[in-house]
Order: C-alpha cells, then structure tokens, then sequence
C-alpha cells in the first residue's frame, strides 16, 4: 500500500546517557529506506538533554544536514533560567518528558504548583507547535485543565503513564489532545482511530525501542479507508507541526 508521504512523529536521535546507547543519523536513514518513511520527527534522548541543552543544538544542527529529518526540542529541567527559550523558533514541535520525577516511572505533582510554569506553558502554546507529552494520567489530567491552549501529544497512547484506554476515556474529548501510536498493539491503535477519529492518531515508531517497518505495518494493517489511514501517517504532523512540506 502506497502513501504520498510517511512520516515518524516520534523517533529518538543521539546518545542516551542513561542507556551508554546512540542511535545514529545512518541507522535511521537505514530504517527509514527499509520501511518506506519519507521523513522523521527527531528529538533527543531525556537523559542527555537534562544533562546539558547542547544535544538540542547538535539536534538541530543535523536536522539542516539531512534532508529527511524536523527536529523537536527537549523542553529541560532548568526552564525558569533568565531568558531561557523553552521551544525556539528553528524547531517545530517540542519533548516534554517526566519533569522533575523519575523518568519513565514517576511524575512529580511539586512541578503543577511551581509558580514559574504557567509563564513556561504561555511561552510554549503562544508558538502553536505541538509538544510530546509524556506523565502520569493524573498528572496529565490536571494539567490539560490547566492549560487547555496546548497542544499535547500523549507518546505511546499513554502506555508508560497508565493504561491506554484511561488516557482515551480521559481526554476523549479535549480536541487539543493527540495520540502517537508507537509500541501501542494494533487493536488499541484501531479503537483509539474509532473512538476520537483518524485526525487525532499520528504514526510513531520511538526507534530504538520500536522500529519503523514494524510500527508502520500496525497502521497499514488496520481496517482503515486510505484517506484515514494517509491522515495517521502524516497528514495530521503536517498539519500540527506545520512542516513545510
């Protein structure tokens, strides 16, 4: 099945500190050619971008050498340094991933009372770029309340913060909230697309820990029409990030 355009929304590009692991610009272009994926959303691995913003800008830095690449930026830990930029212009979309808790394990509430964050969220929904949102439900829950002007995308269908189908009874509703589908089993992908539409599903792969033949093959595996299908597949980044395309 022939698309006009595939494009990953989630793909991890560099070295992760925490995993002594890099995903290199040749392995993605390598599995962009065996999966037929015309372009990738790159963002840093977490570890690295606490650790120091320098990988935000080597990040960038290669997106303007191959072709194939959009680079998101690592929202970081440090935010409420003077001045500091949370999603500058050059990048078209943002990564916020577990602030200040325990990666991929824990959300830390203290951050919804910091009273520095509504100055962050204002800067970042004033850009209109799309931000991948990763925490706990509830955590998730109350700041989509609190701040309803940004754009989120929930990673994984919410799978490493609760239960996917808590995340879509939860936000079901909140047009301002979107789902990537990497590591997500293709029925729940299927019933995600039933529930809220196929506007609001974008194709992920999280390389390394997903790759993108086989994350592809779940969406072009489903009982979707074409048009549906080619919106999870690229039409809604396009449209979210603004890619220019």
């Amino acid at each position: 099945m022939g698309f006009d355009l595939v494009i990953d929304s989630h793909s991890h590009w560099g070295p992760s500190v925490s995993m002594g692991t890099v995903v290199s610009t040749s392995e993605l272009l390598k599995q962009q050619k065996e999966a037929g994926v015309d372009y990738v959303i790159i963002i840093p691995f977490p570890s690295t971008a606490i650790e120091n913003n320098s990988i935000n800008v080597r990040l960038l830095d290669e997106s303007g050498r191959i072709d194939g690449f959009f680079p998101y930026h690592y929202v970081r830990e440090n935010y409420d340094s003077d001045g500091f930029d949370p999603l500058p212009a050059e990048y078209y979309g943002g990564k916020w991933h577990w602030m200040r808790g325990i990666q991929d394990s824990s959300s830390n509430y203290r951050v919804l009372q910091d009273p520095l964050l509504p100055g962050l969220v204002e800067k970042i929904a004033a850009t209109g770029k799309p931000v991948i949102f990763e925490e706990e439900l509830d955590f998730t829950r109350t700041f989509v309340e609190m701040f309803p002007d940004m754009t989120i995308i929930i990673p994984h269908l919410g799978l490493l913060g609760g239960y996917p189908l808590d995340f879509l009874k939860a936000f079901r509703h909140n047009e301002n909230v979107y789902f990537d589908t990497a590591l997500g089993s293709s029925d729940t992908i299927f019933e995600f697309v039933r529930a809220i539409g196929p506007e609001r599903v974008l194709f992920g792969s999280d390389v390394p820990f997903g790759t993108m033949r086989s994350e592809l093959a779940k969406i072009t595996g489903l009982s979707l029409s074409d048009k549906d299908k080619e919106l999870v597949v690229s039409g809604n980044v396009i449209r979210l990030a603004r890619l220019p395309l």
